[in-house]
């Protein structure tokens, strides 16, 4: 951290030497989505890529609405990368539709995406992205942590996350 400036408001706000590069691992579902819109219109983060998983909705499901979300916001750079369909243990995963809808965000039904997630699954992006910033890299995990077992379970490296 740089220091403390005056917000304008009679408060202050940290100021960094840079934005911290985080990735978002996320179900997202309402709530998540709502979380992913701040995080990229915060300028103390830059968002480095979105890896989606079950949980409020199906894995696909998760992946459109992270791609939706991305150009909505303007942030068709940003990679998304789809991670696993089913709970570590296997079985059906349990899906919170009954709160989010059957598309996760309230049964809105948007147009397709007109971007493509990458080829990459979320575990081998997440590793890739610590490996080429050892500890400069957070991952916010905003829904089950599957993909994160699988990047560690894919390479002990990837204890280089920074939080």
């Amino acid at each position: 951290m740089n220091g403390l400036v005056n917000n304008g408001n009679g408060g202050v706000k940290a100021v960094l030497d840079k934005a911290e590069k985080l990735i978002i691992d996320t179900d997202p579902g309402i709530d998540d989505s709502m979380a992913i819109l701040m995080a990229f219109h915060c300028p103390e983060v830059e968002v480095i890529g979105l890896t989606t998983v079950f949980g409020n909705a199906q894995t696909e499901d998760a992946t459109r609405n992270a791609l939706l979300l991305c150009e909505i916001a303007g942030r068709q750079n940003v990679p998304v990368a789809e991670g696993s369909t089913e709970p570590l243990k296997g079985g059906r995963p349990r899906v919170a539709d009954f709160v989010h809808g059957k598309d996760g965000l309230g049964n809105l039904f948007l147009p397709d995406p007109k971007t493509n997630k990458i080829d990459k699954s979320a575990s081998e992006f997440l590793v890739e992205k610590v490996s080429e910033s050892p500890g400069e890299v957070t991952v916010l995990a905003l829904g089950p942590l599957t993909n994160i077992a699988l990047a560690i379970k894919r390479d002990f490296l990837y204890k280089q996350v920074k939080r």
